[in-house]
């Protein structure tokens, strides 16, 4: 005789709420770290770089493969730093989110440069430059993934609760 399926404290109809808020969740996630990053891709590798626009194209769309592997653990990382030391005004906001941004993402990008071949010195190089770039990009990125939550709350879920008519 096998052992009771163990369930939540929770009716069916709220564990299917709650799956469809990680589901949404998910692909806000998704779609906040994608596009932020073409946005701020755009003028750095086609401006500052010189790339043309099939190179750029071509980073972008492999970007867009990591960017979409990270990004949940990303905000899940993020929540979790800035509901334990968030909330003490912009300093503290750009602190914490400068933090995040440099802890989680820093260690994937010098592990990506040392798996694509890059000496010691390119990669003490580019994570100067990164480290200086991530420093201006963290807190605009909470910002704005703030936003996009803000935005998908109360306007677009409101819209899709609706009965159907």
């Amino acid at each position: 005789m096998s052992a009771p399926a163990l369930s939540p404290n929770c009716s069916d109809a709220e564990t299917a709420k709650m799956s469809r808020a990680r589901r949404w969740d998910f692909l806000l996630d998704i779609f906040a770290m994608n596009s932020f990053s073409w946005a701020v891709a755009i003028p750095i590798e086609l401006f500052l770089a010189g790339m043309s626009w099939s190179e750029h194209l071509k980073v972008r769309l492999m970007a867009l493969v990591f960017n979409t592997l990270i990004a949940r653990p990303f905000s899940v990382y993020r929540n979790w730093i800035v509901n334990r030391f968030g909330g003490g005004g912009f300093i503290n906001s750009y602190l914490v989110d400068t933090f995040v941004f440099l802890s989680f993402q820093f260690p994937l990008y010098m592990a990506n440069m040392h798996l694509g071949g890059a000496s010691w010195d390119e990669i003490a190089t580019a994570s100067i430059t990164f480290m200086l770039i991530a420093g201006a990009l963290g807190r605009p990125y909470g910002i704005y993934l703030d936003w996009v939550r803000r935005v998908w709350i109360n306007t677009l879920v409101p819209l899709w609760s609706r009965p159907a008519d």
